[in-house]
């Protein structure tokens, strides 16, 4: 056969087709709490904190989201060998480890006295490139909690946006991340690791004032 069958409307070469560009959930998913009683807190606005939370590249901004999904959701669970990352809903974002979109989340948790409590918690990118995403996250919320990494101290960009949520007059909680690299890597004792957690709320204290 001389001719060639494949007929005009059909190119020789294919292009290449990405269907999806961002994972979904199609379901609700189970969680620990009744959804009504979410929709519920939702009417009341004296029950609702919007959260961002931010910090430093790769300090656990998204790994944290992943502990409360899995205390919230029974059925989401990590699996062994690889990270969950659920806020990362780009293929990007999954395929690089890094998040690039601010992603929020709403949950219900409750405070030392089991009040509940309605979190909208965003979950910015710690890169410095995307800051315009960690930007319009911070004027959305109420406070934001900044995450530094116990072994790495406060950075450029930790010092960047602890300075923005204080120019909004934002309230602020430290969390201090990745405790066990000070045992594990640094193979600090005791004392020392006391003393280097000690320098990091320190220099955020003084970056306060």
């Amino acid at each position: 056969q001389e001719e060639d069958a494949q007929p005009l409307t059909e190119p020789i070469i294919q292009p290449v087709r990405l269907k999806k560009f961002s994972h979904e959930v199609q379901d609700l998913p189970t969680t620990v709490y009744d959804l009504e009683f979410m929709t519920d807190l939702m009417d009341s606005t004296e029950l609702i904190r919007n959260v961002a939370f931010v910090g430093h590249l790769h300090h656990g901004k998204t790994a944290f989201i992943d502990c409360i999904v899995e205390q919230t959701h029974p059925e989401l669970k990590t699996k062994e060998g690889k990270a969950f990352r659920f806020t990362d809903i780009l293929y990007t974002e999954q395929e690089r480890g890094v998040s690039i979109k601010s992603t929020p989340i709403t949950v219900v948790m409750q405070d030392l006295k089991s009040k509940s409590y309605l979190m909208n918690i965003m979950d910015t990118p710690g890169h410095v490139n995307f800051s315009d995403e960690v930007t319009a996250a911070i004027r959305l919320c109420d406070g934001i909690v900044l995450f530094v990494d116990a072994a790495e101290g406060v950075m450029l960009n930790t010092e960047r946006l602890l300075r923005h949520a204080v120019q909004e007059g934002l309230a602020i909680t430290v969390c201090i991340n990745k405790i066990d690299r000070l045992i594990l890597e640094l193979k600090l004792p005791p004392n020392d690791a006391y003393f280097k957690i000690k320098y990091i709320l320190d220099e955020i204290n003084s970056l306060i004032a």
